[in-house]
């Protein structure tokens, strides 16, 4: 007979003050956890967690448990440098998750709780109003050709002044909405047998048939301001995000530009938000959330280790 599961979610990490803040998490949102001071054993993940938190630190030693014996969603807590992380993301398809924190701070709440429901149960969080929650203030539009698109980028930094955000974010988030909305009309679309149709040329005027439109969002709750984009081809895989990100950080931060398809330009993504969410359904969709802080100043917004997570449903 099967051995009981002990708890939905394990934390393994020896910091005391971090244990009971995420103790107290779990026990307001109902999930069932249980907490470890040391490193992950095999003999303590036979209890078949469903999402095991672990220290960065402490991720050499869960890479090394077999993958048939521990096939838990891991999720790792990164305070320090992650240029070495992505690698091993790349080698172990069971890390699909960083939360980036300060030295000695906690990991944000709603970071925390987003993840679990969608690993542990199997939450379908489509779209901003998941982070934004009932007080988000959100904007949509489908892009509909390359007009649109300069449209679009052209009209962000005019939301972001409504906000009151500094000129820098306004500029980064256009910025940004360039980015990811070029990937999402140039790379990401593509005919009935898989090809490109428009990656060779990105200066070309493109005019989209209307189910290759993506959606565009922008929202805030006054506290978060995040940027969506949302395709209908499904085309990213996570060795695009991960092995984008770990070449980029291996070269000090330069913008990897090779591969093709919507995974270019994954660190100009993970360098403009505190935390960036891909979602992948194979072949239908492909969605890209990128969030920032308002509450942090550029300084520390850009030494403040980065959130990355990568969803395949």
């Amino acid at each position: 007979m099967a051995e009981e599961r002990l708890s939905r979610v394990f934390l393994f990490h020896p910091d005391k003050m971090l244990q009971r803040r995420m103790e107290k998490l779990f026990f307001a949102s109902e999930v069932d956890f249980s907490v470890f001071d040391g490193a992950p054993t095999l003999e303590i993940l036979k209890k078949s967690p469903e999402v095991v938190f672990i220290d960065k630190k402490m991720l050499g030693i869960f890479e090394k448990l077999p993958k048939t014996l521990v096939p838990s969603n891991c999720v790792v807590l990164n305070s320090g440098d992650p240029s070495d992380l992505f690698d091993t993301f790349l080698r172990d398809t069971r890390c699909n998750n960083v939360i980036g924190m300060k030295e000695g701070e906690f990991p944000r709440p709603w970071e925390v709780l987003h993840t679990v429901r969608r690993l542990s149960y199997s939450y379908k969080a489509y779209g901003l109003r998941n982070l934004l929650g009932w007080a988000g203030r959100i904007h949509e539009a489908w892009i509909t050709c390359t007009e649109d698109l300069h449209g679009t980028v052209d009209w962000v930094p005019t939301f972001c002044e409504a906000l009151g955000v500094p000129p820098k974010v306004r500029e980064s988030f256009a910025e940004l909405s360039h980015e990811i909305l070029m990937n999402a009309v140039y790379d990401a679309v593509t005919d009935e047998n898989g090809n490109h149709i428009y990656a060779k040329d990105r200066k070309a005027d493109v005019q989209l048939e209307k189910h290759q439109y993506p959606l565009f969002s922008i929202g805030t709750d006054g506290n978060l301001l995040a940027v969506s984009v949302r395709d209908p081809f499904g085309g990213l895989r996570r060795k695009h995000v991960f092995g984008g990100l770990s070449r980029a950080l291996v070269n000090q931060g330069m913008i990897d530009t090779e591969g093709g398809g919507a995974g270019l330009g994954m660190m100009y993504i993970y360098q403009h938000g505190i935390a960036s969410f891909f979602t992948v359904k194979s072949e239908k969709m492909t969605e890209i959330i990128v969030a920032y802080d308002l509450s942090l100043n550029r300084r520390e917004f850009s030494t403040l280790p980065k959130s990355v997570h990568f969803f395949i449903e």
